[in-house]
């Protein structure tokens, strides 16, 4: 029962590491998925509806490839290539979940949801947050949040899936990518060059 509520990786950490509170620096690729459109969506279908909808969703994407759902939010998630389990391929395990993802919801029948995925890699810090005695493990850094902004700009481009510059010098095998002309991500003040996959996925 806790083992669908909380990652089996997740949890051996937890209970290797302690309910510390120190938190360890590692680098990470986070993916980060969102619903496009999802408040019209919601609008026109019946919450249990909606809910079935995000579910069946939800049940393609957790999926191996050495990663883990750090969160749901709502119509959306956040996914952690490289926390807690060291892994120096994390970037390119995060860019075949993304790929995964697209290609098996495309070819699942009455899939009704579009969604756009952002890929950023960097350092961030992974530990338990929380307070009086309640914890969740989690990772906290900019990484983090240029990863959501990476997602927010597929909405630009017309893009399923992006990747930020720095999760491309990242990747260790081979890939074809294509530059997206440069753009700015809310909170940023320079524009950035993001990468389209430019391949279909490899089951």
């Amino acid at each position: 029962m806790f083992g669908t509520y909380l990652d089996p990786a997740v949890a051996e950490h937890v209970l290797r590491e302690g309910p510390s509170l120190a938190g360890a620096e590692v680098e990470v690729t986070a993916l980060f998925l969102d619903v496009r459109g999802f408040t019209g969506y919601a609008e026109r279908h019946p919450a249990r509806e909606v809910v079935a909808a995000l579910n069946t969703l939800f049940e393609l994407v957790v999926r191996g490839h050495d990663g883990h759902v750090d969160k749901f939010v709502g119509d959306g998630l956040l996914a952690v290539f490289g926390a807690p389990q060291a892994d120096i391929q994390h970037a390119d395990h995060a860019r075949a979940a993304a790929l995964d993802i697209e290609t098996v919801r495309k070819q699942t029948p009455g899939q009704q949801l579009d969604i756009g995925i952002g890929l950023n890699s960097g350092t961030v810090i992974a530990g338990n947050i929380g307070g009086a005695g309640r914890f969740d493990y989690s990772v906290i850094g900019d990484a983090i949040n240029v990863a959501a902004r990476v997602e927010a700009a597929t909405r630009h481009t017309g893009d399923t899936i992006l990747l930020s510059e720095q999760t491309r010098r990242l990747l260790r095998t081979d890939h074809s990518l294509i530059a997206r002309p440069d753009i700015t991500l809310k909170g940023k003040s320079a524009p950035v060059t993001l990468y389209a996959p430019d391949q279909p996925a490899v089951r």
